[in-house]
């Protein structure tokens, strides 16, 4: 600080004031000395004023300057601070690292603001952020210690977790080259290893109660409890010793009334399992030991066990009595009834059990061949093709081929009770509507494939008229127009009897035409066709005629005005031939067995042949049979003639000649009868 220049000479003063007397001129020396005084004492004055504001302003921006860097240590340094502080506490860093990063970071943020700052105060501001960046990483070495602790402990905890999953010991050991090389402390590892040791009893105790749950036994449940009971368990504390009890007790409690929950509902549904397994012995297989050994537990000790043993000890008779023929059932069981009838026996109900097994199974698949063939087939281990209506829209070859053999699969079967039904039950209805959806030309061209599929395999025919037999729902125009089909049958017109057929079918269902009435049509029908068909036969042919009679209407574009107008002679005459093939009415007097005289013997026509030509057949039938037994021609003649149903090796037509009693000519022994060489249908 600056010391006034005119301090130094006020010190002697008051001397000579005392000493010096007052003169003018002293006088005025003494008052140009005050005013030269006053004038540096304000100057003085002045100076001091200008030095403590020039202090106050230092302080000022220091205290300014220390606000600037409080601003940034309490928001930057702050922030930054904490972000380290979590590095190290979740151990991404260490104490050291941490360090060293935040001196780092204060020597680059603090070179940045330096220049901000009053340089009077620099080296204290600059020692301020240093002291408060050194107070800030102090903290850093606890939290890296409390991290490696918390790191070891959740180490720990996993490698006790770890532990559990190999056996006991072998887990004991394993924690334990943990814990020697863990940095906690050794009250801590005793409490770890305890804990280990608490896990396993517990996980000994569940697996102890969930192996006794799962095998229903309560006897291992209560020897549990007499283990918890006996302190075995000696990591675990009181209370969950005691909770285990609980648990276990309640285990008990909840097994015994399911065991006995389900010892009712054995008992009550004994009867279905053994009806069961009577099924399943009565299919004839051979039953699997597990499931037979299943169904003996299940009936033990019910009023159904007797019946089971029985079923179980004649099981191997069953097979072999179901794999039978229901000719040959049949058969066992009248033989079965001739020797209980004529022989002595130990045990008579016994065999009348059986009987009446072999009965019901006999009865069963009698039933069965007859009503769902393809059942029968499926049993015999043969395969079965489904046969619904989507397939035969979709493609009518698969659908004859898979119904062929189906059909071929239901004749391997040799059984001769069985009813050929290719189409199986419940396919049935779907193939019925999709068969009837088809037109007269689909129609054609389905049974033209069926035939096609047929030829070559042994009752063929039988296959495919069954197949049509089930689609037209026993409509046998449909089996007509295949015979006509196969055969070639065609008008004299030239126009094929299938197509007649399908075509009179489909406009008399759709009621197309106005017909006679019925009683008409089936008098002109019987009356041409005579003693030649009856029955079930006549029955067909005249819905052939029928049919034949709607096409012939149809194609010649010709219509009744009403159901009582009488048939058309023309058409009449056409539909007849074309339907029945032609009758022959045999010439003469007929005697019957009763001595009687039958008149007007008709014999129906090899198809479309003419009463010329088969006059003269039957001319050179007479004679060959003539040379060959004796008998005049006109012996042969004398008797009645009727197409038979038997034919020649070749598959040609044969008559049988017929006595009054209407038996075929037998001489010597064997049957004569006229063949018509070459003619085979």
């Amino acid at each position: 600080m600056l010391i006034p220049r005119s301090q130094g000479r006020t010190v002697s003063k008051p001397t000579l004031q005392q000493h010096t007397p007052m003169t003018g001129l002293a006088s005025i020396g003494k008052a140009i000395d005050g005013v030269m005084q006053a004038r540096d004492e304000k100057q003085q004055e002045q100076e001091l004023t200008a030095k403590r504001l020039e202090l106050m302003n230092n302080q000022r921006e220091a205290e300014e300057a220390k606000l600037k860097l409080d601003d940034v240590l309490t928001t930057e340094m702050a922030d930054k601070v904490t972000v380290l502080k979590n590095d190290v506490s979740n151990g991404a860093k260490t104490a050291e690292n941490a360090r060293l990063e935040m001196q780092d970071w204060s020597k680059v943020r603090y070179s940045e603001i330096q220049n901000e700052l009053p340089g009077h105060a620099q080296k204290q501001l600059q020692e301020y952020w240093q002291s408060s960046t050194g107070n800030q990483t102090q903290g850093f070495m606890a939290l890296q210690l409390r991290a490696d602790t918390q790191k070891d402990s959740a180490l720990a905890d996993r490698a006790t977790e770890i532990a559990t999953r190999y056996d006991r010991k072998q887990g004991a050991e394993y924690l334990e080259s943990f814990l020697v090389n863990s940095n906690l402390s050794e009250p801590e590892k005793m409490v770890r290893r305890n804990a280990y040791q608490a896990t396993r009893d517990q996980l000994d105790i569940d697996g102890r109660i969930s192996n006794a749950i799962e095998a229903k036994n309560t006897a291992t449940l209560q020897e549990l409890l007499t283990d918890l009971d006996a302190g075995k368990f000696g990591y675990l504390d009181g209370p969950t010793i005691q909770q285990k009890r609980n648990q276990v007790l309640s285990r008990i409690e909840s097994l015994n009334t399911q065991l006995k929950a389900e010892e009712n509902k054995r008992v009550s549904e004994a009867g279905k399992y053994l009806n069961e397994y009577k099924s399943n012995v009565l299919t004839g297989r051979a039953q699997d030991s597990d499931y037979e050994a299943n169904v003996g537990q299940l009936v033990a000790g019910t009023e159904h066990e007797a019946e089971f043993k029985f079923l179980k000890q004649q099981s191997l008779n069953f097979q072999k009595f179901a794999n039978k023929s229901t000719s040959e059932q049949l058969s066992l069981i009248n033989a079965q009834k001739a020797k209980m009838k004529n022989s002595p026996s130990a045990n008579a109900s016994e065999e009348e059990k059986i009987l009446s097994t072999y009965e019901g199974m006999y009865r069963e698949k009698l039933d069965t061949i007859k009503r769902n063939p393809n059942q029968a087939v499926s049993e015999a281990g043969l395969k079965v093709h489904s046969l619904g209506g989507d397939l035969l829209k979709a493609n009518p070859a698969k659908f004859i081929s898979a119904a062929i053999e189906n059909g071929s699969s239901q004749l391997a079967l040799r059984d001769p009770n069985i009813k050929v039904k290719p189409i199986s039950e419940e396919d049935l209805p779907e193939a019925k509507q999709a068969f009837d959806k088809l037109s007269v030309n689909e129609k054609l061209n389905f049974i033209g494939g069926l035939i096609q599929q047929s030829k070559g395999i042994q009752n063929g025919a039988t296959l495919w008229g069954a197949t049509l037999g089930q689609l037209g729902n026993g409509d046998q125009n449909y089996v007509a127009a295949g015979l006509a089909k196969m055969n070639g049958y065609r008008s004299t017109v030239g126009r094929p009897l299938a197509t007649s057929i399908i075509n009179g079918a489909q406009l008399l269902k759709n009621k197309q035409l106005i017909m006679p009435k019925e009683d008409d049509l089936r008098s002109k029908f019987n009356a041409y066709v005579g003693n030649t068909v009856s029955g079930t036969s006549a029955n067909n042919m005249y819905n052939v005629f029928k049919a034949v009679y709607a096409d012939t209407m149809d194609a010649r574009s010709l219509q009744h005005k009403a159901k009582d107008e009488t048939p058309d002679s023309d058409v009449l005459k056409f539909a007849l031939a074309s339907a029945t093939g032609g009758v022959y009415e045999q010439s003469g007097s007929f005697n019957n067995y009763a001595g009687g005289k039958i008149k007007g013997w008709k014999v129906a026509l090899p198809y479309g042949m003419t009463d010329s030509s088969f006059e003269a057949r039957l001319q050179t039938g007479y004679e060959s049979i003539s040379k060959s037994t004796g008998l005049s021609v006109s012996e042969l003649e004398s008797l009645r003639l009727r197409q038979s149903s038997k034919r020649s090796a070749k598959g040609e037509i044969q008559y049988d000649l017929l006595n009054e009693r209407g038996n075929p000519l037998t001489v010597n022994g064997a049957i004569w009868r006229l063949r018509l060489s070459g003619e085979t249908k």
